[in-house]
Order: C-alpha cells, then sequence, then structure tokens
C-alpha cells in the first residue's frame, strides 16, 4: 500500500510541476515527461472558468405599467438557488440561447444609453414559442446583452453591467 502511495505521489508531483510556471524545483526526466504529461494530464483553468468580462444576454420582462423586471436567476450560489443545489438557474442559459437560435441578427437594436431608456417603447420583433420543457421567460420579454464593467472603472459607476444591444420578443410558453 506504502508503494502505491509513493508511485502515486511521485505521478502527481511531475503533472503538477509540468504545469506550474517555471520555478526552482526541477525533477529528473521533466522535460523529456512534459509532452507525455500534458498529453496524459491536460490541465488549464479555461475548461473550469468563464472569462469575467464576456458579454452575457439576460432576461427582462415587461410589466404592466411599462417597465422592465429581470428574470435572471442567478446569482447561482444565492439562497434562492439552494446555494447552487437547485439547478434551474444554470438551465435558464440554456433556455435564453434557444430563444436567441429563434431571432434573427436584425432583430438586435443598439443600446448607448440607459437600459430603462433604451427599452421604453420597445416592441417585439417576433413572436416566438418557448422551446424549453420549464420555461422560465415568458411573456414580453428583452434579451439585453451586457458588457461587465472593467474592475479597474468599479469605482467610477454604480452599475455592475452596461447594456450594449437588446432584442425584444413575445415569448409563448
Amino acid at each position: 500500500m506504502l508503494a502505491v502511495a509513493a508511485v502515486w505521489s511521485v505521478v502527481f508531483l511531475y503533472v503538477a510541476q509540468v504545469h506550474v510556471p517555471k520555478n526552482v524545483i526541477s525533477l529528473p526526466g521533466q522535460k523529456q515527461a512534459r509532452s507525455t504529461v500534458a498529453d496524459v494530464a491536460p490541465q488549464g483553468w479555461a475548461f473550469f472558468t468563464k472569462s469575467p468580462r464576456d458579454v452575457e444576454v439576460l432576461p427582462y420582462r415587461q410589466a404592466t405599467n411599462d417597465t422592465w423586471t429581470s428574470l435572471a436567476l442567478t446569482p447561482h450560489s444565492s439562497p434562492r438557488n439552494a446555494f447552487g443545489l437547485d439547478r434551474a438557474s444554470r438551465s435558464q442559459g440554456i433556455e435564453i440561447s434557444l430563444l436567441l437560435n429563434l431571432a434573427e441578427k436584425k432583430d438586435w437594436k443598439e443600446c448607448e444609453e440607459e437600459l430603462a431608456d433604451c427599452l421604453t417603447g420597445a416592441r417585439p420583433t417576433r413572436n416566438v414559442d418557448n422551446p424549453s420543457p420549464e420555461p422560465t421567460v415568458c411573456g414580453r420579454v428583452a434579451l439585453v446583452q451586457e458588457k461587465p464593467v472593467p474592475w479597474a472603472w468599479r469605482d467610477l459607476v454604480d452599475e455592475r453591467a452596461t447594456p450594449e444591444r437588446f432584442l425584444t420578443l413575445d415569448v409563448i410558453c
């Protein structure tokens, strides 16, 4: 048992050493093992994470008084999502993607002001059926592409994201 643990420790050490930046530790045969280790145990945080600078498409619903409220079920770790155990917030992204596939490029409208100003008087470009088995986005909705405010500017503006463009749909559930 001790020998198996020692072998796995050496394997783990080589995998870790190949993937960390250059440092003062050098293992015997590390250069020769690099390509084999990279093929057998590829590592990279890009698989697990998404760039915080990527744009997001968030859903909003028009209320009877012409105000728009967010339908986003995020953040995933919030208490209403059972601190990440409820997966509905994850499936909403797929639902939004399905709705985006039903729209056309010409449906998008640019937004260079506050979101409320952009959505004032917005009319749906098309009627679509929501193909999701458990829909969360229904009625007159706006799908808004928002870009996060750069971290360096976080103290200069109150918003966490700025709208870039939007499209409005009548979504039938």
